[in-house]
């Protein structure tokens, strides 16, 4: 087997995008940690910076790189449902908020949908683009459904589901600084509610409280928007 040989083995063989991938992540919890946890150096975030030059580079379609870590997306779902033990242990807390929470959900969901798609419509953007961006704010699986039935490009929806995660992570500490925010339950749920998965892991790093409230707002704000948002759209059209 010659050189060239051996590299494509390599790049197409999906236990060696499953070990670079996890090795990326890795790497972003090291940098991360070493830095004092800096807000601006999320895991995910140096994971993408590796990543994405790497399938560049490589030419591999993101189709066959997907299908190559599918085992990870398999784990997406018991790890979602690992949140119910510090939502369990946090329950009777959520309930004495339950006033907030869905004044807060109501408000803030709207809001974030609002402004995004308004500033689309600033810059002359397509309708089906200003669709696709009115589901950024709920997690990858709810906003591919909702984007299909909404008749949004569910692709496009991803990627504002990730861009939009990523700011709110790398953000996110810094606006609960300058608006002296301090409530861990208020900045769980903030986070929870723009920037869904990503914000959980980030709550996670707060306290167990705060991941309970994102664990909340990820939740509620992506079954309202799945149900609410094709009505909405469908009125309007």
């Amino acid at each position: 087997m010659n050189k060239e040989e051996f590299f494509s083995f390599l790049i197409t063989n999906p236990l060696t995008w499953m070990i670079l991938t996890l090795s990326a992540y890795k790497i972003g919890v090291y940098v991360y940690e070493k830095t004092g946890k800096h807000s601006f150096l999320q895991p995910i975030a140096i994971a993408y910076v590796i990543m994405i030059p790497t399938l560049l580079l490589t030419q591999i379609p993101y189709e066959k790189y997907f299908q190559s870590v599918s085992i990870l997306h398999f784990f997406l779902a018991p790890a979602t449902v690992a949140l119910a033990l510090p939502l369990y242990k946090n329950l009777r807390y959520i309930k004495a908020y339950f006033i907030p929470i869905v004044v807060t959900l109501f408000l803030g969901g709207v809001f974030t949908i609002t402004s995004a798609v308004f500033i689309l419509w600033l810059f002359d953007a397509q309708v089906v683009t200003m669709l696709s961006i009115s589901t950024k704010s709920i997690t990858a699986p709810i906003a591919i459904i909702t984007a299909q039935d909404i008749g949004a490009i569910p692709s496009l929806a991803v990627g504002f589901v990730v861009i939009t995660g990523l700011l709110g992570a790398l953000f996110g500490s810094l606006i609960f600084k300058l608006l002296h925010v301090k409530h861990e339950a208020s900045k769980g749920f903030a986070l929870g509610l723009i920037s869904h998965a990503i914000g959980i892991a980030r709550a996670v790093e707060i306290s167990e409280s705060a991941a309970a409230f994102a664990a909340v707002a990820m939740g509620l704000c992506g079954i309202f928007t799945a149900i609410l948002l094709p009505i909405v759209i469908a009125l309007i059209s």
